[in-house]
């Protein structure tokens, strides 16, 4: 293990929750550093309703769940689970199935919905007047995706809500959407 790695996962240790995050990133398939484990299991704290754009595997959907188990928290995962775009990521129901054994050997798989469809699609199934304590994008880098996916779901967004995101400094479509998005929300967010 690296110096830095090794920093990093001692300032975690020592954290509200910190052992917990480092078992989580070490047991769970995904993209999320230490960091960013535990950070969203305290963004969840307190947040009844969380939808999850991107679920890969579930190691954030985990966190999510692990976080707002104070107030029970129910997650709702979207991913479609499989690819209908060329030159984007590949997914399979491989990675379904790894999902649903992941919440299950976690214990959240009762309080996670895992709505198995494009965002958009869920998008318009969700309950209208249910507002969203937490909103975690993590789902299409591309940026008409995550353009679509703030568009959508952003306003949903409860009154002293969160929206957060995964890989803003890492993908261009990302971060455009993003600056675009609140610049023209500035007010909003």
């Amino acid at each position: 293990m690296g110096l830095s790695r090794f920093i990093r996962r001692a300032r975690v240790r020592r954290l509200t929750d910190g052992p917990l995050a480092l078992r989580l990133h070490k047991e769970l398939e995904g993209q999320l550093a230490v960091e960013e484990v535990h950070h969203l299991m305290m963004l969840a704290r307190r947040r009844a309703t969380i939808v999850e754009i991107g679920s890969f595997r579930g190691k954030s959907c985990v966190c999510l769940a692990l976080g707002s188990a104070d107030v029970e928290g129910q997650v709702t995962a979207i991913d479609p689970h499989f690819d209908a775009t060329p030159g984007s990521a590949t997914y399979s129901s491989e990675d379904e199935q790894a999902f649903h054994a992941n919440t299950r050997a976690w214990n959240v798989d009762d309080r996670v919905t895992h709505l198995v469809k494009p965002s958009m699609e869920a998008r318009a199934d969700w309950p209208n007047g249910t507002p969203i304590d937490l909103l975690w994008i993590d789902g299409d880098h591309r940026y008409d995706a995550v353009r679509r996916d703030l568009l959508d779901w952003a306003p949903l967004v409860a009154p002293g809500g969160t929206l957060a995101c995964h890989d803003y400094d890492h993908w261009p479509g990302v971060n455009h959407a993003w600056d675009e998005f609140l610049s023209e929300h500035e007010a909003q967010w």
